[in-house]
């Protein structure tokens, strides 16, 4: 039987496939063991997507006959079922296992949906409805924390990203009256605490792999929001500005720390916020038109020239 390898080392020499795709391949090929993490990872977050799917769905076609206090009281359980077979395994001294990740993350999907609705039925904060947001926030920071997880993590600075697009006043200080600018005020206020978060927990040295989530979200939430000034005429040059300062930040990073994701954040919203800013100000025509092509030519090929100078960094 003819074996594929010597094709695949020959095309990872060439630089045509990557170091990861190519030991996959030859895994393959000689029929040894290889990694399926991202896959079963993949399978697994859509797992979870599903079933939360699934009971919102059974809770909607299913209200007026089981009652709100049942619904409460079935996700309160299915949420301390996860939440305990996570503090369990800490309590043995084990390591989670990915799935028990994915459980509890399901836990504290089942616990917002849970607070969200109970709130939603009985109007215990009145008019203050919002903060539920907010003590859900912490209550899956808490968890994150104690359960060492970065899911969870991850659910809490959705949490906290929701109360900033609901009680974000922030922009009415900088008298922006157009939706689009107070978007991008409130993400801008938003990255900034996330990021404020990540030194606080680097200065006092919390788990290292918490500081990949923290950026990401800061880095997502301060590109989106200067892309929302750009696209309200009144603030477009102030975001302009920021976005571009953003940008080289993120590429700065990149570089150093060998980090591509940065790279791609950093180019991809630059290139479309000068895109944005271009169709605003040109009057519609093939300039323009010719112009907004070339920013994604050239960001397209700066993404080229920067990912072939971090392949070739020493690791």
């Amino acid at each position: 039987m003819h074996s594929l390898e010597p094709e695949y080392l020959e095309l990872h020499a060439d630089g045509e496939i990557a170091a990861a795709a190519t030991s996959r391949a030859v895994a393959l090929e000689r029929g040894t063991d290889f990694s399926v993490f991202q896959e079963l990872r993949v399978a697994l977050y859509a797992s979870v997507a599903a079933i939360t799917s699934g009971v919102a769905i059974l809770l909607a076609k299913n209200l007026d006959r089981i009652g709100p206090l049942t619904v409460i009281l079935a996700l309160a359980v299915v949420a301390a079922a996860c939440y305990g077979s996570a503090w369990r395994t800490r309590r043995r001294g084990e390591a989670r296992s990915l799935g028990g990740d994915y459980v509890l993350l399901l836990g504290a999907l089942m616990l917002s949906a849970d607070v969200g609705y109970a709130e939603s039925q009985f109007h215990w904060l009145g008019s203050h409805w919002s903060w539920h947001l907010l003590i859900l926030a912490a209550l899956h920071a808490g968890t994150a924390y104690v359960l060492n997880s970065r899911l969870v993590l991850s659910a809490s600075l959705a949490t906290l990203a929701g109360w900033f697009g609901v009680e974000g006043n922030w922009s009415a200080l900088l008298h922006i009256d157009g939706t689009p600018g107070r978007a991008g005020v409130q993400a801008i206020v938003y990255g900034g605490v996330v990021f404020a978060w990540r030194e606080v927990h680097r200065h006092l040295r919390g788990n290292p792999a918490f500081l990949y989530v923290f950026e990401n979200f800061a880095a997502n939430a301060g590109f989106c929001g200067a892309l929302a000034l750009c696209f309200a005429g009144e603030t477009r040059l102030v975001g302009l500005v920021v976005l571009v300062s953003f940008a080289l930040a993120s590429i700065h990073k990149a570089l150093r720390g060998n980090q591509e994701i940065f790279l791609i954040y950093g180019i991809c919203y630059a290139s479309l916020g000068l895109c944005s800013v271009e169709a605003q100000v040109l009057p519609f025509g093939l300039f323009a038109a010719l112009l907004e092509l070339a920013t994604v030519v050239a960001g397209v090929t700066l993404l080229w020239v920067f990912h072939q100078r971090i392949k070739a960094a020493p690791a």
